[in-house]
């Protein structure tokens, strides 16, 4: 069971665990997390983010999240992003990773009361982030940038969403790096 918490302001939210969560077990699958999509969300490139004002630019990159190279989806109107994956922080040392399939999965065994994580790096290729990371993890980057997959590539392999696959074969390639084979991952057991 998942819940969403007040984390900070009264605008500030995170996604916790109620109860224990192994490790490769599915926590939301790509159907679960794209819902809020089909209402009030839209997409548009990079280049159209540079045209919005200071306070749209903020408002669309709370909640929004790359689809590919060149194409941001997310919306400007807060109460569209109703699915408990939006609230998922941002952390250095996530709690959860991407499967091979789009899926978000625990990368560890949880325990109750754990704020679940991602690591925004591994799905913002498009636009630097506004935002001072805060996790205090040993690893923090303090920024979120456009080609910290590029890194991360080398910690995570291919847990990243599928879109960004090809791009992470040819990284490989090139570097003769370990992950030339994609890596087998686990059977997820449970659904959450």
């Amino acid at each position: 069971m998942l819940e969403k918490r007040c984390v900070g302001r009264s605008d500030e939210f995170g996604v916790f665990s109620s109860e224990s969560i192994s490790a490769n077990n599915l926590v939301f699958s790509f159907d679960d997390w794209i819902q809020d999509e089909q209402e009030g969300w839209f997409t548009i490139s990079p280049e159209e983010l540079k045209d919005f004002s200071k306070e749209e630019r903020l408002k669309y990159l709370r909640y929004c999240y790359d689809r590919d190279f060149g194409v941001i989806i997310g919306t400007l109107d807060w109460d569209r992003a109703k699915h408990l994956s939006n609230f998922i922080n941002h952390s250095c040392e996530p709690t959860l990773i991407y499967d091979y399939n789009d899926n978000i999965i625990a990368a560890r065994d949880l325990l109750p009361g754990e704020e679940l994580t991602l690591d925004y790096g591994n799905f913002v290729v498009n636009t630097d982030q506004d935002f001072t990371c805060g996790c205090g993890t040993a690893s923090c980057r303090k920024r979120i940038k456009k080609d910290d997959w590029k890194q991360l590539a080398h910690v995570y392999g291919y847990h990243f969403p599928t879109f960004l696959h090809p791009k992470l074969e040819m990284l490989f390639k090139s570097e003769k790096s370990v992950f030339t084979a994609r890596e087998v991952m686990p059977v997820v057991s449970q659904a959450w």
